[in-house]
């Protein structure tokens, strides 16, 4: 498609790079405005931000090399693993790294953590979207080889993804099934009864519509059981059930009144 949005001298934007950053901006943004809708102090949520999109880098970097199948190759190769613009993120490992370092943030300056999760669940999965625009324009995240009518052909010698051979586009199934998922959220959000239903919805409904995706994929991402199951399906198996498990005790604790953020 178009990995190379354009080049100015030595200076190279790749597409995926903006793209995922737009993906960064617009959670931020949409946390940003919550919090002032629910009267939270908006420059901890900046500072918080920070913090986050930080630890989530990291994660995401380090859960690609450690866990999509090319451990070897970076260790022969150490210095790629500092070439960010390149590519090579997976989502869980961002979101856990990010998650934990929210938690931490949110704890030490004494606000709410399900009330803050609460308020950046739409964003995320919006953001989501975002950033597999970037994916399908890199060839990132490619899928399998299919004779769908809908099968999209990667022709640019740059793209990540196989050139010359129909592919399932799971990168637009990705960033359909997330737009579902932020719509669903703000459907939910009008009826929410409980602090943390909102993220625990959006851990569980991304946990499936991940996996789902994941049967199309064939890229490297760490495969097991002769290829039955990826890493990010185990991990999505883990965060569905914790999800599952935290939203079922705190509905059997909600007040038993209509709940307001």
């Amino acid at each position: 498609m178009l990995p190379i949005l354009f080049e100015i001298g030595p200076l190279t934007i790749h597409t995926v790079s903006l793209f995922h950053t737009g993906g960064i901006l617009i959670g931020i943004w949409w946390v940003y405005i919550q919090s002032k809708k629910y009267s939270v102090d908006t420059q901890k949520i900046m500072d918080m931000s920070l913090v986050i999109v930080l630890w989530a880098i990291i994660g995401a970097r380090l859960f690609s090399i450690l866990f999509d199948g090319s451990l070897q190759w970076y260790l022969q190769n150490p210095l790629k693993m500092l070439m960010l613009w390149n590519g090579g993120f997976t989502f869980y490992g961002g979101f856990l790294f990010g998650l934990g370092a929210g938690i931490w943030y949110i704890r030490k300056h004494k606000m709410d953590v399900w009330k803050i999760s609460d308020m950046a669940a739409p964003g995320l999965a919006l953001g989501i979207a975002v950033g597999r625009l970037g994916c399908f324009a890199s060839g990132d995240s490619y899928g399998k080889i299919t004779d769908v009518a809908w099968a999209v052909t990667f022709t640019d010698p740059l793209s990540m993804a196989p050139t010359g051979v129909p592919l399932h586009p799971t990168q637009l199934y990705s960033v359909g099934v997330n737009l579902l998922v932020f719509g669903a959220l703000l459907l939910w959000q009008k009826k929410q009864r409980f602090k943390g239903e909102l993220f625990l919805v959006f851990m569980m409904l991304y946990a499936i519509v991940r996996s789902f995706v994941e049967m199309f994929r064939d890229d490297p991402r760490g495969v097991y059981l002769d290829g039955i199951i990826s890493t990010s399906q185990i991990i999505s198996i883990g965060v569905f059930l914790i999800a599952a498990i935290l939203y079922y005790k705190k509905f059997k604790k909600r007040p038993h009144t209509s709940f307001h953020a």
